[in-house]
């Protein structure tokens, strides 16, 4: 845990479950993209990130996220994101085009279900 963000990692079957908190941004970026790179073992089928209680994603914080998605790909893992739709950081997802290499999910089990 930093000052600003707090990862939760957990095995649901053959997928992991890492709740972010906080605030993600250049001052802890690189301690969150470790502990999710560390958290996906070979056999898993992918990760699910649950950003529901994130705060804040910096530029920082993207660029994680889709150096994540790209380092999951090529282990023939998935990444997938979990935004509830209110939240204001589905949008900077959507700006972002996030998406396009890790599918956004309303809740966690949507997220699961499709891994």
């Amino acid at each position: 845990m930093t000052g600003l963000a707090d990862v939760a990692v957990e095995r649901r079957g053959k997928a992991v479950v890492a709740r972010l908190s906080g605030e993600i941004d250049m001052t802890n970026a690189s301690y969150v993209g470790g502990e999710l790179v560390r958290s996906v073992p070979n056999e898993a089928s992918g990760l699910v990130v649950d950003l529901t209680e994130t705060r804040y994603l910096d530029s920082a914080g993207i660029e994680l996220l889709f150096e994540l998605a790209r380092r999951l790909r090529r282990r023939r893992q998935e990444l997938r994101l979990v935004l509830p739709p209110s939240s204001p950081l589905r949008r900077v997802l959507l700006l972002t085009e996030m998406h396009s290499v890790a599918p956004l999910d309303d809740e966690l089990d949507s997220a699961l279900a499709h891994l």
